[in-house]
């Protein structure tokens, strides 16, 4: 079977997708020795990237912008200082993520280095009187690939799209979103915008894909537009992932709906509802599951030192003080806290705290007041193979958010780790491998009972076995393929 997934990467020119559903069906379907294709609508110099680390490097890519851009460079090249021309008398000043070049004692230029390792060159910004006039995007094929310039106030006035040799491919003026270019297979030059001009190749494209052969948008306010434009032959099947469903929830935006759309997919059953309101047929919409669960090693259950892993929109101080409350009992726990809210006020409740945290012998100094501290951690939000490392090495998670965290839920299954929520889900059962708490005065029990009473462990990991098997990857691929069923009955 070929598939066609359309994803929406429009935020990740320079950052990896993270928790994304494009990047999780293409594991699975390409997991299940099916074909898959990219087809890219997005401006992404660090493709490469992303398919190696998400190991999705057995699909083929179509790149809008590849074809845009008269791009046939297919393997990664970082570029070194040789690479570019420098005027004479410059001077490199290196720092930790960045390079400086000076002329006679200006600044000329910034390479910009790419986090986290600080090797590679990803942009470099160009100066005239510490004014950036110029910033050059480098593709990681080894060329620029786009010139953004700006007037004196540093804002944008164009974006120039360069073909491999330096030539300019595609124009875009950021004052009236007027886009001029010139193609092979269209002899329009003049779009109204860079979206017009993309829409036209994707047609392009798709007039080479068969017509019986599922395409799968990625739900978003710009694939909808794709969409209509495009009004696509093949079955379409739209994916509706919570995080981009509740951002448009929340600006009041219509989850659009095509005519073309032949099927719909989201992620849980609370999204499910939201969507189904807006659906005149909701039998052409299912749930099915972004990740897969796979049986892994459980380590803490075997060490006596270990990990609560709290996931935390927000952290309140009637649950931080439980959790204080079940690590001064448990000096062999620690506690992460992934959070992105600002944590002062309870680095000083830590800090007050340990002026009475005393060691094994009951003698309060400072080495014990230092080992109380450094049990709290506080982590911002963390990739997926973060999450993995830590879940590996955890012995509860605790997540109070209204929307717990659909990965961490489906990590916590593999690594056979106790959950606790405030929200029922389809990853817990209650009592059996977590605890669904009525209110947090609830919490300092429910901790620990599952630090302190090793009778739960056979009934966890009976539980945890028979979840996995009814979402892992095979289970998941079944699911897409009664979708795909479905599409083909009604079009009979």
């Amino acid at each position: 079977m070929n598939l066609h997934i359309i994803p929406d990467w429009h935020a990740y020119s320079l950052t990896l997708p993270e928790f994304n559903d494009s990047v999780h069906q293409t594991q699975l379907f390409l997991s299940q020795g099916q074909s898959v294709e990219l087809i890219l609508v997005d401006y992404l110099p660090k493709l490469r990237q992303i398919l190696s680390e998400k190991e999705i490097e057995g699909a083929e890519t179509w790149s809008v912008y590849d074809v845009l851009q008269q791009i046939a460079l297919k393997e990664a090249k970082p570029l070194a200082l040789s690479d570019f021309s420098w005027p004479e008398n410059s001077q490199f000043i290196y720092m930790t993520d960045c390079i400086d070049i000076q002329v006679s004692g200006k600044r000329f230029a910034t390479i910009r280095l790419e986090y986290p390792t600080w090797t590679r060159f990803e942009k470099v910004d160009l100066w005239t009187d510490d004014i950036r006039t110029q910033e050059l995007l480098i593709d990681d094929r080894g060329f620029i690939s786009r010139v953004t310039t700006f007037d004196d106030s540093e804002k944008v006035l164009r974006r120039d799209y360069l073909t491999p040799s330096g030539n300019v491919a595609i124009q875009e003026d950021d004052t009236t979103g007027i886009v001029t270019t010139q193609q092979t297979w269209t002899t329009q030059t003049t779009f109204t915008n860079m979206s017009e001009l993309i829409a036209a190749a994707l047609t392009y494209h798709l007039q080479t894909v068969p017509e019986n052969e599922y395409l799968i948008f990625a739900q978003s306010q710009r694939t909808a537009f794709f969409i209509d434009k495009v009004a696509p032959k093949q079955p379409t099947i739209l994916s509706y992932q919570t995080e981009r469903t509740n951002e448009q929830l929340a600006k009041n935006l219509l989850l659009q709906m095509s005519d073309t759309i032949n099927f719909s997919v989201t992620d849980t059953g609370e999204q499910y509802g939201k969507i189904a309101t807006q659906l005149e047929h909701a039998e052409t919409l299912a749930i099915i599951p972004p990740y897969v669960a796979t049986q892994q090693v459980n380590r803490p259950a075997i060490q006596p030192f270990s990990t609560i892993y709290w996931q935390a929109a927000t952290i309140t101080p009637t649950a931080f003080d439980a959790v204080s409350t079940v690590l001064a009992n448990h000096p062999n726990i620690l506690v992460l806290i992934e959070t992105t809210q600002s944590h002062a006020t309870f680095d000083a409740l830590i800090d007050k705290n340990s002026q009475t945290a005393a060691n094994a012998h009951g003698i309060v100094d400072n080495d014990s007041q230092m080992a109380y501290k450094t049990r709290f951690q506080f982590l911002t939000p963390q990739s997926e193979v973060q999450r993995t490392r830590y879940m590996a090495h955890t012995r509860v998670l605790l997540d109070l958010n209204k929307m717990p965290d659909q990965f961490l839920q489906t990590k916590a299954l593999s690594f056979g780790v106790p959950q606790i929520n405030i929200i029922r889900t389809d990853y817990v059962i209650p009592n059996k491998n977590g605890q669904i708490l009525s209110d947090q005065s609830e919490l300092i029990n429910a901790l620990n009972f599952y630090l302190d009473d090793k009778h739960h462990l056979m009934v966890l990991q009976e539980t945890t076995h028979q979840m996995v098997a009814d979402f892992n990857d095979d289970i998941v691929w079944i699911k897409w393929q009664q979708v795909f069923n479905k599409i083909k009955q009604r079009n009979a």
